[in-house]
């Protein structure tokens, strides 16, 4: 009697296909192989046909975290999708938490007599999930983003992790620091990180001449507004530097709480 591991693969991705079974591909190793080097427009049918019926079809296919950039360039080639993306979504994006799950900060300096760990290369925009990202928002037949989908959960993913292109790219295109009581930038103060903490808070201001040159800095509400609770935070954490910038320059008023702090040397 033939097994799964005797059909064809191409008759493996027709069952796979039929099936919409997500736990089909770990009833054996060879069967798992099979689906997970399937070609684009396998994975592209699965996510699209698993999707449906739905409202948010465009969020829905981001749910699955074999939906690659690769896997949605398929899915919007084929123009029965393409229509079926455009006509069953909302007016934003959600994104999914798998985006931004896997980010994680650069390992801490080596202490003596630990493993030598090999240094991490500092990210760039070209890593994950940049790119996803900027072509959902650069792609006319899918709404945008929402950049503060789950409170913010994006931009405090990227901050925790260090990763510096993705926060910008996030503050440029609409996501808030100020979401979950400002979570991103007390995120920020426990890594005692001032030029984050400024990035975060300070939109950029600065006018550019013909050549691209900065050449002026206009004045702009900032993002966030520094609490006292933010300030009590970065006294808890000794981050001297981050006092300074939100009492003198930001005008924030501790609280009698941490003045006491500030006092007892805290």
């Amino acid at each position: 009697m033939p097994t799964l591991e005797s059909l064809p693969v191409e008759l493996l991705y027709e069952i796979f296909i039929f099936a919409l079974n997500e736990t089909l591909p770990c009833c054996s190793r060879h069967v798992y192989s099979v689906f997970k080097y399937a070609p684009l427009s396998v994975q592209a049918e699965y996510v699209v046909l698993q999707s449906l019926p739905t409202d948010d079809l465009a969020s829905k296919v981001l749910r699955f975290p074999i939906c690659t950039l690769p896997v949605l360039k398929t899915i919007l080639r084929n123009p029965s999708y393409a229509a079926l993306l455009s006509k069953h979504s909302r007016t934003k994006v959600k994104l999914p938490r798998w985006l931004f799950q896997s980010l994680a900060p650069s390992p801490r300096p080596r202490v003596v007599g630990m493993k030598k760990q090999r240094p991490k290369e500092p990210w760039s925009s070209e890593d994950a999930p940049i790119p996803l990202l900027r072509f959902l928002l650069e792609e006319p037949r899918i709404p945008n983003p929402d950049w503060n989908h789950r409170d913010g959960y994006p931009l405090a993913k990227a901050v925790t992790a260090g990763f510096i292109p993705l926060v910008r790219f996030l503050l440029e295109n609409g996501a808030s620091p100020a979401c979950k009581g400002g979570l991103a930038v007390r995120v920020a103060i426990n890594k005692k990180d001032l030029g984050l903490v400024k990035m975060l808070i300070e939109p950029d201001g600065s006018v550019k001449d013909a050549d691209g040159r900065k050449v002026r800095r206009r004045r702009i509400e900032d993002r966030v507004k520094v609490s006292p609770e933010m300030l009590k935070v970065a006294v808890k954490v000794d981050a001297r530097d981050i006092v300074q910038y939100f009492i003198k320059e930001k005008g924030c008023v501790p609280n009698m709480q941490t003045v006491l702090m500030m006092t007892s040397g805290l």
